[in-house]
């Protein structure tokens, strides 16, 4: 199996059954954390989740400005936010609040908060129509009724008629627990001739309040011009700080003003280094390639930050790009598995023997960026540490079974490591 596949949405590529390089870096910790990984239970860091911008950022900005977004406060100006806002506007609005929490104070400030100058008749005889059907339900219609009612009172029916059934139930219900088919409707035939006053009925009703409300009608239908004037027919005093947050910003992920200032500061060093921009001002990003390892039949996948003639380039924010320092994270980081599994998975896709670059921007001012390349002998033991992870797997696989640190629960006896057992009492 070999693909090469462009613009493969990220989360596909992660979702997939092929061992990566960071799957790798996990199963060398131990075969149970590469378990914890494949679980996708595990949350990002903010280092992580920092870097993930960073790539965006550079390498795909159009996915960048679909995914990511700085908080623009002044659009939440004056929004209610804490519970003293909600009590404020709950005031204003004559709504009792004493009893009830955030959340229930929330919705009866949203009940009360909207002035509706025009209402719809359909609407209306729907909204009486759910209201009536409730009204009715259990009201008293037929003699049969009335006579059950009646005994549960303890009121002796004998033959007494349907009229007279009811005149003696009235009397005798104190707590008004029935109630007459007949009075209901009497009741909700009133109630809905004055609801249904002023209601928008015709086209011609419609175009009436479209033209107050500055709707433009000409091209609409009648479904579709109540709709429109709907959608202009609500005035809210009061907005909340969650609702227009979620509104503005939707799913996207946040980042703050800081945040933003630095990715824009280190994208700017980026391009001022002579040998990363010429890495990326050719090629092209995030593209996928999947194959299978000849050796162990294992499918792997590699995402390259981004291909060129010349080789990958592999971006990465840190905390120094000094050359002895980075080398101490290509170390710690597993950098060196990243290079050579890269290189090997290029070859087996597309047969072609490529270099592999890192190009180091430091997440602090002044935001300085390096460019190395992976030399051979970071590739050869990169190469080694792979080939050994995917031996382990396969034995995993094999036995289903996916050890931590102590594979047979062995008792083991611990040192200080040597720094720290150079140590001296004074006298």
């Amino acid at each position: 199996m070999k693909r090469f596949v462009r613009n493969l949405p990220i989360k596909d590529y992660h979702a997939g059954e092929e061992i990566s390089h960071s799957g790798i870096v996990k199963l060398l910790k131990s075969p149970e954390h590469y378990m914890q990984y494949k679980s996708g239970e595990d949350e990002p860091t903010p280092a992580m989740e920092f870097g993930s911008a960073f790539h965006a950022f550079i390498l795909e900005p159009e996915v960048f400005a679909s995914v990511y977004s700085v908080v623009d406060e002044a659009a939440l100006a004056g929004t209610l936010a804490s519970f003293d806002d909600y009590k404020t506007a709950a005031t204003q609005l004559g709504v009792k609040f004493e009893a009830l929490n955030k959340d229930e104070l929330k919705l009866a400030i949203k009940a009360v908060d909207t002035n509706f100058t025009v209402r719809f008749k359909d609407d209306v005889q729907a909204d009486i129509a759910s209201f009536s059907a409730a009204r009715l339900a259990g009201s008293l219609a037929t003699l049969d009724e009335l006579k059950q009612a009646a005994e549960s009172l303890g009121i002796a029916t004998g033959k007494m008629k349907k009229d007279d059934l009811k005149e003696a139930i009235k009397a005798f219900d104190g707590e008004s627990k029935f109630k007459f088919r007949e009075d209901v409707q009497a009741e909700l035939a009133v109630l809905t001739a004055d609801k249904l006053v002023g209601t928008l009925a015709t086209l011609d009703d419609y175009k009436t309040a479209a033209t107050q409300l500055g709707v433009k009608f000409e091209a609409l239908n009648k479904d579709e011009l109540k709709l429109a004037i709907k959608a202009a027919n609500t005035e809210s005093v009061f907005k909340f700080r969650e609702d227009e947050f979620n509104r503005l910003y939707g799913a996207k992920i946040i980042l703050k003003q800081d945040q933003m200032d630095a990715l824009t500061a280190m994208r700017t060093s980026v391009f001022k280094h002579a040998g990363a921009a010429s890495m990326l001002v050719t090629g092209e990003s995030e593209t996928s390639l999947f194959w299978t390892d000849e050796i162990t039949g294992l499918k792997c996948r590699i995402r390259p930050d981004h291909w060129f003639e010349g080789g990958m380039a592999d971006l990465k924010s840190c905390v120094s790009a000094n050359k002895a320092d980075f080398a101490k994270a290509v170390a710690n980081l597993g950098y060196d598995i990243e290079a050579a599994f890269y290189i090997d998975g290029m070859k087996a896709v597309t047969g072609k023997s490529v270099d592999f670059f890192f190009i180091a921007v430091e997440k602090t001012a002044p935001y300085t960026t390096a460019c190395y390349k992976a030399s051979q002998e970071m590739i050869e033991v990169g190469r080694a540490k792979y080939r050994g992870a995917l031996e382990l797997l396969k034995w995993c696989q094999e036995n289903n079974q996916y050890p931590g640190y102590q594979p047979n629960g062995e008792i083991e006896t611990i040192d200080l490591p040597r720094w720290a057992a150079n140590f001296e009492l004074e006298a």
